[in-house]
C-alpha cells in the first residue's frame, strides 16, 4: 500500500506540474521594410569686393582686382559668371553716354586665381570662377584693366558688374 500511495502521489504531482504549464504555439511572423528618402536643397550666395581704381592714369593702364566670394551648402557645384555682355565705366551724373565720358573696363579671370577658368569675364566669355563647395566661403580673383584715359572728360566714373552664381 505504501507503494500505491507513493505512485499515486507521484502521479498527482506530475499531473499538477503539466496542468500548470501551458504549451502555446509560437505566433506566426512576417517582416517588411520602410524605405525612407529625402533631399537637401543646396543654396549659394555670391559677393565681391570693390574694384577701386582711385586716380586713373592718363598715360598708361591702371589695373585693379576684386575678390569674388561664393558661399554654398556643402557639396554644391557652383559657377560664377558675369551677367553683362560688356563692362564700361561711365561718368557719374552725365545723361548721355559718349566716347569722351565712357571708359572700357575689360574684366578677366587670370590663371593662378583659385577656382579660375581663365578668360574674358563677360556674359558668353570664357572666364569664370567655379568650384565644389566645402560649406565654407570660397574665393577667386577678377582683374580689371583700364587703358590710359587721355582725352576722357574729367570727373568721377563708376559702374556695376552683375554677377550670377549658378548651382
Amino acid at each position: 500500500m505504501n507503494k500505491l500511495k507513493k505512485l499515486l502521489l507521484i502521479s498527482s504531482a506530475l499531473l499538477l506540474f503539466t496542468a500548470n504549464n501551458t504549451f502555446a504555439v509560437a505566433p506566426a511572423t512576417a517582416s517588411g521594410t520602410i524605405t525612407a528618402s529625402g533631399s537637401v536643397v543646396g543654396t549659394c550666395t555670391v559677393s565681391a569686393s570693390n574694384m577701386a581704381f582711385s586716380t586713373l592714369n592718363q598715360a598708361s593702364d591702371t589695373t585693379q582686382t576684386s575678390t569674388v566670394t561664393a558661399t554654398c551648402s556643402d557639396g554644391v557645384t557652383w559657377t560664377v559668371t558675369n551677367a553683362d555682355t560688356s563692362n564700361n565705366l561711365t561718368l557719374t551724373g552725365r545723361g548721355s553716354i559718349t566716347a569722351a565720358n565712357t571708359i572700357a573696363l575689360p574684366l578677366t579671370v587670370v590663371s593662378g586665381s583659385l577656382n579660375a577658368t581663365p578668360g574674358t569675364f563677360v556674359s558668353g566669355g570664357t572666364g569664370n570662377l567655379t568650384g565644389i563647395s566645402t560649406g565654407s566661403a570660397q574665393t577667386g580673383t577678377i582683374t580689371g584693366t583700364v587703358a590710359a584715359v587721355a582725352g576722357k572728360t574729367a570727373g568721377t566714373y563708376g559702374a556695376s558688374v552683375n554677377l550670377t552664381i549658378t548651382y
